[in-house]
């Protein structure tokens, strides 16, 4: 099989609202508005698509038409995860995790997005060598 890209729709109450958060804080833009679709990409990767469904909408199909997001995480690697939570911080976002280093090897945080999802933003660090050790890992 091959892809030319890759998309992940979240349900949305309202795609143009919920959108809209990503453009200001995320960096997105809009490929596609219809009011109860709104399709975003990010410059970084061009072939990820972010959609927003109307909650409802029969484009859902049968399976999702009557359901909301739930459980849903999106995590964005950054080069400065520090940088980005303070931005976004001053924005005045609601955080569900502070910057926490992890000893596997993550420095990361998560804000409060649209639609009850959760924005994770993460940086690659070296993980702690004692975790490794303990982890059996090398």
């Amino acid at each position: 099989m091959t892809f030319t890209a890759l998309s992940v729709t979240v349900l949305s109450a309202d795609p143009v609202r919920s959108a809209h958060f990503y453009r200001q804080h995320l960096g997105f833009t809009p490929t596609a508005e219809l009011g109860w679709f709104v399709s975003l990409h990010h410059p970084d990767l061009p072939g990820l698509h972010l959609d927003l469904l109307r909650q409802g909408h029969p484009a859902a199909g049968p399976a999702l038409s009557q359901q909301r997001t739930s459980g849903v995480m999106l995590a964005l690697i950054v080069p400065d995860v520090t940088a980005q939570a303070y931005r976004l911080a001053q924005a005045g976002l609601d955080f569900l995790m502070p910057v926490t280093t992890e000893p596997w090897g993550q420095k990361r945080c998560q804000i409060q997005g649209p639609d009850g999802v959760t924005v994770e933003l993460l940086e690659m660090v070296a993980p702690d060598p004692d975790w490794l050790a303990q982890e059996a890992l090398t």
